[in-house]
């Protein structure tokens, strides 16, 4: 692999945090910002080193900024960390930029943002689904703080053969389409319930929710394991009582956290729900009615109150 500089886009506390890890591994990075610049260099606070132990540290990693509009040059390895609504048209801004044979690698949550990229890219560049469990918070423009040691993930979005290595080798898997659906099972307990009733990723085990959450799960597991649902080969295992220790683990593991969703909806922000929930509505070979409250739960604020009770009333 050509020791050209990484390319990442968005500088939210995701794309900041990769920044700094590639800086770490030795790359040049650049990174794309939309409205505040990082500047030349980003504080990295980590609660946990390596393996997983607590100590606090703070680095340092050395990076250059640009506006879409003001990048130059060209690039062979892209690493996009955007909203799924936004990730087609970041990558559009700065195609110009990208060469016939780059590695473009994306991090984002949900499923249909992949293949709405995939459709503009060259037939000779390289599409990287990516997922990631890291824990990040971001403090101020060039400052963000690592809080949860997670793994991350690469997969060709679309498998070639012979199959390719992603640029950082260790992270390349054969099964990111199974590891994307197993992910998005849990976004799609955890994100809607938390964002709706405006609560910590642990209250989701207290008891009030339990109905509710044993409803979604069931529905959940009727999909995926539904020999029509267009993921089929990949989410066979997502059984109910699979997803139960999965939204269980994540929710416990991560108890004193808001969702991604919880935060977009408290500030009014535009959410991922049209590729989680929306995902699963749009693909799925039978009804869900939970799912289609969650969805309308999230997207129409006006109707929250009442969907709330009704999510409750669930037995």
């Amino acid at each position: 692999m050509k020791n050209t500089p990484w390319l990442v886009i968005g500088a939210g506390a995701i794309g900041l945090f990769w920044a700094c890890k590639l800086e770490k591994l030795g790359n040049k990075v650049h990174i794309v910002y939309r409205s505040e610049s990082p500047g030349k260099k980003i504080t990295l606070e980590s609660l946990t080193d390596e393996e997983g132990h607590q100590q606090v540290s703070v680095s340092k990693h050395k990076i250059k900024s640009f506006t879409a509009e003001s990048l130059t040059g060209q690039y062979d390895k892209v690493l996009i960390c955007t909203k799924s609504f936004d990730l087609k048209n970041a990558f559009t801004q700065i195609a110009r930029c990208i060469t016939p044979d780059a590695h473009i690698a994306c991090l984002c949550n949900g499923i249909g943002a992949q293949e709405e990229l995939q459709s503009i890219l060259l037939d000779t560049q390289t599409l990287w689904a990516g997922i990631t469990s890291e824990g990040v918070l971001k403090i101020e423009a060039d400052h963000i703080k690592h809080t949860g040691l997670g793994d991350t993930y690469f997969g060709e979005w679309r498998p070639s053969d012979p199959a390719k290595s992603f640029p950082i080798e260790s992270l390349t898997v054969t099964n990111i389409r199974q590891r994307m659906i197993e992910k998005l099972a849990v976004n799609a307990v955890i994100n809607p319930i938390t964002a709706i009733f405006n609560i910590h990723n642990g209250d989701l085990l207290n008891d009030e929710y339990k109905p509710l959450i044993s409803a979604t799960l069931s529905e959940l597991a009727s999909v995926l394991t539904h020999p029509q649902f267009s993921y089929a080969q990949e989410s066979q295992h997502l059984t109910s009582d699979n997803l139960k220790n999965r939204v269980n683990t994540i929710a416990q593991l991560t108890r004193l956290n808001r969702s991604s969703m919880h935060e977009d909806v408290r500030l009014q922000r535009q959410t991922e729900n049209s590729f989680i929930s929306g995902f699963l509505l749009d693909n799925s070979p039978i009804d869900l009615p939970v799912q289609r409250l969650l969805y309308e739960g999230v997207a129409f604020a006006e109707q929250r109150e009442e969907i709330k009770k009704k999510l409750l009333s669930i037995a």
